[in-house]
């Protein structure tokens, strides 16, 4: 397995992507493995928080151009890879879980685009960003577009895609590609004391924000339903056990539920 899980205390589980020979970069089975664990994942609701990271100090170099041959020999296969590859990928932008990316190395191309996808994203000043494709003559789809954009909007988005520049840490939280920004031997520590600060909150008050956000972000307008959603976290077991650990001055210890 070249995606592998695992389960850390306090429900934080990690997805570590594990081709370090190959800087990490997706084959198709990848794509369909990573879909899986999160999917998986997903399902669980002993889980608080997830981070993805890479194996040998790689964050992931996009898509396995050795396999384009096969995979995306034409348009109508390209569109079909496509689809595929961006259904598994849309797992970790539609789960419920908050998500932190634990930046190392290169994560560039579809890497990139992964990274983009977590909710909070924390790199290591070494690490290297871009998504150079227009070197070898491909575009992205309007799918990939979308979220991109949706980060940093078309300008740094048209800058990265037209310049196709490999560039730092600094340059890439300056275009709001980044959560922050910690030195090397550190990054693995603060990406994991974040997991930590997320898991210790009410998880389904998490998982409310963020569907709450990701509905206010896409541009539909709020039903009366969706207006009142906010107010259910007050029939919540977690908010009677925060609020009497409040007033103990006690740290809460969250059921979710």
């Amino acid at each position: 397995m070249t995606i592998r899980v695992q389960r850390g205390d306090h429900g934080i589980a990690t997805v570590l992507l594990d081709r370090p020979e190959k800087r990490n970069a997706f084959t198709l089975d990848m794509y369909r493995q990573f879909g899986a664990a999160i999917d998986d994942l997903d399902a669980d609701d002993d889980v608080r928080c997830i981070v993805v990271r890479g194996a040998g100090g790689a964050f992931c170099a996009g898509s396995d151009i050795g396999g384009f041959d096969q995979d995306r020999n034409d348009a109508e296969v390209a569109r079909e890879y496509a689809e595929l590859t961006l259904d598994m990928t849309d797992r970790l932008k539609l789960t419920r879980h908050p998500t932190v990316a634990c930046i190392e190395g290169p994560c560039v191309g579809g890497g990139l685009e992964i990274a983009a996808l977590c909710d909070v994203r924390i790199a290591a000043r070494s690490a290297r960003f871009g998504i150079p494709i227009n070197r070898i003559g491909l575009t992205l789809d309007y799918r990939e577009l979308e979220d991109l954009v949706a980060l940093v909007g078309p300008a740094h988005t048209l800058e990265i895609l037209l310049e196709g520049n490999v560039f730092g840490a600094e340059e890439a939280m300056a275009k709001g590609l980044l959560t922050r920004l910690v030195e090397d031997d550190q990054v693995v520590e603060h990406a994991y004391q974040c997991a930590a600060r997320i898991a210790s909150g009410a998880p389904l008050v998490n998982r409310w924000h963020k569907r709450f956000v990701r509905k206010l972000v896409s541009g539909q307008p709020l039903s009366e339903a969706d207006r009142f959603e906010p107010y259910a976290c007050f029939d919540t077991e977690d908010y009677r056990i925060g609020k009497a650990a409040f007033l103990r001055k006690e740290k809460p210890v969250f059921v979710g539920r």
